[in-house]
């Protein structure tokens, strides 16, 4: 008997363990809905950085932009603003999904058309971590180069609805 109670704690601590499951992450569910980014911070040496995200568009060009995110058919997009006169309005489907490392998430995405393929020349996808995910905020470490200098770009969201028109 001595063994068997023995043996049960045993399993009970192992299982009990700190390592972070997969399933303790972040769920697509919480990701459903309407985003707004409502900062941009640039993490790296000291200086101005100049970032151009998801071949894209200008970072600036980011800031105040929407974002929606489907869970149930993995798409969504993403709407830039002009902010400033270098900034034109834009509307990118993307299809996305959530990628698992070493117990991080991340999250990735590709450009598609209309008809959810992928967009002629842009044979790539954009893979950046998750920093937080709550139900009513986000942050994700976009990973940048600029003049051959590496930094990183901090996207910060706000969910504004749970609504999800594309």
């Amino acid at each position: 008997m001595k063994k068997i109670t023995t043996l049960v704690l045993a399993l009970i601590l192992i299982s009990c363990g700190a390592s972070k499951s997969t399933s303790e992450l972040p769920s697509k569910k919480t990701l459903k809905g309407t985003w707004e980014i409502y900062d941009i911070d640039f993490l790296g040496a000291p200086g101005i950085y100049k970032a151009f995200l998801f071949d894209t568009s200008d970072s600036a060009c980011f800031k105040g932009s929407e974002w929606v995110f489907i869970p149930n058919n993995a798409t969504g997009r993403f709407t830039t603003n002009n902010s400033n006169s270098t900034c034109e309005v834009s509307n990118t489907r993307i299809i996305w999904s959530f990628f698992d490392e070493n117990d991080t998430r991340y999250l990735q995405f590709k450009l598609v058309d209309e008809k959810n393929k992928p967009i002629a020349g842009k044979n790539t996808g954009y893979r950046s971590k998750i920093e937080s995910l709550t139900e009513s905020n986000m942050s994700v470490v976009v990973p940048s180069v600029y003049n051959g200098e590496a930094f990183d770009v901090v996207l910060k969201f706000s969910k504004k609805s749970t609504d999800l028109t594309l």
